[in-house]
């Protein structure tokens, strides 16, 4: 692997991750605020995006081993 293309992997890397752990940091503060369902349900959203993106995360690292 290439100097560019881990690179690239390590901008995706933070990409993918940012996303549900801006969307939890957001429920979290929506629900101490407002107390509504619309952080409940942003939090549980943004959990379980996290843990896809860690699966697909572990799988393509499997696979990477594999080769």
């Amino acid at each position: 692997m290439d100097g560019a293309e881990l690179a690239g992997r390590l901008i995706g890397l933070v990409l993918f991750l940012t996303v549900p752990i801006a969307m939890i940091v957001v429920a979290r503060r929506r629900r101490t605020t407002t107390a509504g369902q619309k952080g409940g349900v942003l939090l549980a959203v943004g959990i379980v995006l996290l843990v896809l993106v860690v699966l697909g995360m572990l799988a393509q690292a499997g696979q990477v081993n594999q080769v």
